[in-house]
């Protein structure tokens, strides 16, 4: 997984404005996740890339109770889904991962390079700040 610096997936950053988006605020979705079969649900337009072109539809994403239900959600996501396994086995490389997960998780095709950009920034900035600190 990549994390920020505070321990956030850094993805969920990417996809949900730092949990100031409306799917965060009003259905605990932090990550974009899609809404299947019976599963209470929120509908917002989103930008997905079809055929290449960035279009906007609406979809319905995943509404969950609470932050904590959502990360078990993403988590049991990419553990259980063979299309993740690639992600699973880069587990130990951020870059690896985040190009791993990108395949499947989002239909942008500069969504890794956005989820790393993402990670290297704050990674960058809390080692600036573990090295502003006194010793």
């Amino acid at each position: 997984m990549v994390y920020r610096a505070d321990g956030t997936p850094a993805h969920g950053t990417l996809l949900i404005s730092f949990g100031n988006s409306k799917l965060s605020r009003q259905a605990h979705n932090y990550f974009g996740i899609k809404a299947h079969g019976a599963q209470p649900f929120i509908e917002l337009p989103t930008w997905e890339c079809v055929n290449g072109e960035r279009v906007c539809i609406a979809a319905r994403f995943a509404r969950y109770e609470s932050m904590e239900e959502c990360f078990r959600a993403r988590d049991g996501i990419i553990l259980r889904l063979a299309c993740y396994a690639e992600a699973r086995a880069a587990a130990h490389d951020p870059e690896q991962f985040a190009r791993a997960l990108a395949k499947h998780w989002a239909t942008d095709p500069m969504y890794a390079e956005k989820l790393q950009s993402v990670w290297r920034t704050v990674t960058a900035y809390a080692q600036t700040q573990r090295a502003a600190q006194p010793a």
